[in-house]
């Protein structure tokens, strides 16, 4: 039911250049310094490979999770931002997790993660687990991949 629920929203595209603090403590940003109006909770690694194959690995990683898919893609300046959907498990309400993969040229590459509930008032630290837990494995499957070049 929330699944249907979530697809037949209209869902405005998220700037994070104008991205504010929100209101309600059931988020997460991850990003660059000074990549948002507010600063985030965690600074985005740098990776030593492309955004294109940051995006690919980073696509893999949340895919592999149990109750997510990908909801949907768009090129914003040259940057691939890309919109997933976690689902939780008792209950089934939705998160919403945008990432933008952002080239800094010569083959290195971050990305931008925001991650929030949309319902409730907090997610107690449900977010930041999520986010850390994918980085952590996207970490790790660049390594598996750089080591193999």
């Amino acid at each position: 039911m929330l699944k249907k629920l979530l697809k037949n929203v209209q869902r405005p595209q998220l700037d994070f250049s104008s991205l504010q603090r929100p209101r309600k403590p059931n988020t997460y940003l991850m990003s660059p310094p000074d990549y948002c109006l507010y600063p985030p909770k965690t600074i985005s690694p740098i990776f030593e490979i492309s955004s294109a194959e940051l995006a690919e690995m980073f696509e893999a990683v949340v895919l592999a999770e149990p109750r997510t898919e990908k909801i949907g893609s768009l090129e914003i300046n040259k940057d691939l931002q890309t919109d997933y959907v976690q689902y939780s498990k008792l209950i089934g309400y939705p998160d919403t997790i945008t990432v933008r993969f952002i080239d800094l040229g010569g083959e290195e590459s971050t990305l931008a993660v925001f991650s929030r509930a949309h319902y409730g008032y907090r997610d107690f630290g449900v977010n930041e687990a999520r986010v850390k837990d994918w980085m952590r494995k996207l970490d790790f499957a660049v390594k598996k991949a750089v080591n193999k070049s």
